[in-house]
């Protein structure tokens, strides 16, 4: 019998184990990041937010990933 810990939940999205493993790492390495690359990857994360709003066609998942990136004056 499979131990909990190895059960994928059913549908979209990581086991929970590995998301907190990966929340975590995105934490820690977050407090070693500019200003600007923190902003940066904030947006990113609120662009896949946005492709998940009903009724938004999407053409590919990964199109988002080939922005242009922030530049400040």
């Amino acid at each position: 019998m499979p131990e909990a810990t190895d059960i994928r939940l059913s549908g979209r999205g990581l086991h929970p184990s590995h998301f907190a493993a990966l929340r975590t790492e995105i934490l820690r390495t977050g407090a070693e990041l500019s200003h600007e690359q923190l902003l940066d990857l904030t947006d990113a994360l609120h662009s896949l937010i946005r492709l998940r709003r009903p009724g938004r066609p999407i053409r590919r998942d990964e199109a988002w990933v080939d922005y242009e990136p922030r530049t400040f004056a």
